[in-house]
């Protein structure tokens, strides 16, 4: 009986607790009351405007309806700008495309609502160069790309991929290519680097290849820099072990012990500089305690930048102190150099070296998170910067045309001067005030470029610059305004660029090629690589 009693009482709770919940669900009031209510605007947002594209200026038409009981209060926007608006009627409405509008998503704005309407292209200076032949970019990020002599390219990153071109046998981080983008198959590099190559300096012909890898061609021994002939092979050495055996490892015998981020060759030397800390080299005729053959590696204490001689010894002569005490209490070790990261360097034509980052203090002297060297490394004093900026440094370029430095980063002020994450540079080292740049929203620029005419040409992670819609891709004048007619492209997307070769199309067209670590351009899937021309 108790079995039954228990079941009917569960019955009767459980009836209870549903009549309760349901008649405290009855109380509840309507949430929708009060909401805002529908426009009523119905627009096919697949439909094709008529023009389908246009320059700033040209007047466009939309078909839409319900616009009519809004028209006093409608806004109509290109991606993000705001367009004057002509005519609207029963039938849709007619918008000028405004002077600073880029190629984008086009909405109606009613009381704060959205309404989206079709993408819109942009017309005006950049466009894409038909005669470019890549298709499918890469599958990881260009890093750097050099012209050869005879105005092949070789193109340097951390991509497997290449145009589709390495689907059968990977394309392991270096490519070359004809000037119109085809995959030049002469380069025998084999499966080449293991790792990120992000820089080349040549000499008499032979290529020093920098970056962060162990092993190039499936040879080993490698500390993120080798020798390769112009035709992409390992130079490889003859050596005798200890047990008198001969192998075969990479005749430039140096490197680091962490990332060279870049390569530069001067007077027959290259010079590797990244945010390592040791130089290593290897001895292969040493036994190990069994007196078998073993492989030493000796490591001297080396900062940021380093010499070395084409066989990969390192030059003690350059930023080297014989008499410090150094790594293992052996004596020689380099110059402090930064007392942060180093992001981005460069060499001017005379050896000069700019080093720029996270620091601020170089060689144990001030340096606000910039400085230069001289040839012999040392600080050059005529490059004076005062104090600085007052933040991190992304990116810094030179143009050999205009004598000009443009450099960008998160900082805010440049020796005093604000300048809103952006400043224009003399040769020494003062800024150039009649550059005046503009508030970037939504984030900071990570790279910087004057182009040969003065245009200058910035990326990274911002959303707007001066109020305007330019997500990743920006062109500016020499003074900092945005280039009316060069900001039609829509948005890029991603890390950003890494690198900008200015050169022509096949049809004889001003072109730039970008490469860096994107998956959109002008709002378009596009992997890592793309040709533009400028048309003006």
């Amino acid at each position: 009986m108790k079995f039954f009693k228990y079941i009917s009482l569960s019955v009767i709770l459980a009836t209870a607790l549903f009549s309760g919940c349901k008649e405290k669900e009855a109380s509840f009031e309507d949430p929708y009351s009060g909401g805002i209510a529908p426009l009523g605007i119905k627009i096919d947002r697949q439909q094709v405007p008529v023009p389908a594209v246009g320059n700033p200026g040209t007047v466009i038409n939309f078909k839409a309806t319900g616009l009519v009981p809004h028209k006093d209060k409608i806004e109509f926007l290109f991606n993000g700008e705001k367009a004057e608006i002509v005519e609207i009627t029963d039938a849709g409405i007619k918008a000028k495309v405004p002077g600073r509008a880029s190629s984008g998503v086009t909405a109606f704005v009613i009381d704060g609502q959205l309404v989206f309407g079709p993408n819109f292209i942009v017309t005006g200076f950049i466009k894409k160069d038909p005669t470019y032949k890549v298709v499918s970019g890469t599958d990881g990020g260009v890093d750097k790309i050099y012209e050869l002599a005879g105005g092949n390219l070789l193109l340097l990153g951390s991509f497997t991929n290449y145009d589709n071109k390495g689907i059968v046998k990977k394309i392991n981080r270096i490519v070359r290519t004809f000037p119109d983008g085809t995959w030049d198959r002469s380069l025998l590099s084999g499966s080449a680097a293991n790792g990120s190559l992000f820089g080349l300096g040549i000499v008499n012909g032979e290529y020093f290849l920098g970056g962060s890898f162990s092993g190039y061609a499936q040879r080993g021994g490698i500390n993120n820099i080798t020798k390769v002939s112009s035709q992409g092979t390992i130079d490889t050495l003859a050596v005798e072990t200890y047990t008198k055996k001969l192998i075969y490892v990479p005749k430039f015998n140096g490197g680091t012990d962490n990332a060279i981020l870049e390569v530069f060759a001067f007077n027959n030397k290259i010079i590797g500089t990244g945010n390592f800390k040791y130089y290593l080299s290897r001895r292969y005729d040493q036994p190990n305690r069994k007196l078998k053959d073993s492989t030493i590696i000796d490591t001297i204490e080396m900062r940021q930048l380093a010499r070395f001689n084409p066989t990969g010894t390192l030059d003690k002569t350059w930023r080297f102190d014989p008499n410090a005490i150094g790594y293992g209490g052996a004596k020689g070790k380099s110059l402090p150099g930064a007392n942060g990261y180093i992001s981005k360097t460069l060499m001017h034509t005379d050896g000069k070296i700019v080093v720029s980052g996270n620091f601020t203090k170089f060689d144990d002297q001030p340096a606000g998170y910039i400085v230069r060297l001289n040839a012999d490394g040392t600080i050059d004093p005529t490059f004076n910067v005062g104090e600085g900026a007052d933040f991190v440094i992304n990116h810094v370029s030179y143009s050999e045309v205009t004598k000009k430095y443009i450099v960008c980063g998160a900082f805010k002020k440049f020796n005093g001067v604000a300048v809103e994450s952006l400043v224009m540079l003399n040769y020494d080292g003062s800024v150039d005030q009649s550059f005046v740049p503009k508030k970037f929203v939504g984030g900071f620029p990570n790279f910087s470029k004057q182009l040969k005419d003065g245009l200058c040409l910035i990326g990274g992670y911002f959303k707007t610059y001066d109020g305007v819609n330019r997500q990743g891709f920006l062109i500016t004048t020499d003074k900092g305004e945005i280039a009316e007619g060069y900001n039609n492209v829509g948005n890029l997307l991603g890390s950003g660029m890494n690198t900008v070769f200015e050169t022509k199309s096949i049809d004889g067209k001003r072109a730039l090629l970008i490469g860096g670590s994107f998956f959109l351009f002008d709002n378009l899937e596009t992997n890592n690589l793309v040709k533009v021309t400028l048309e003006n």
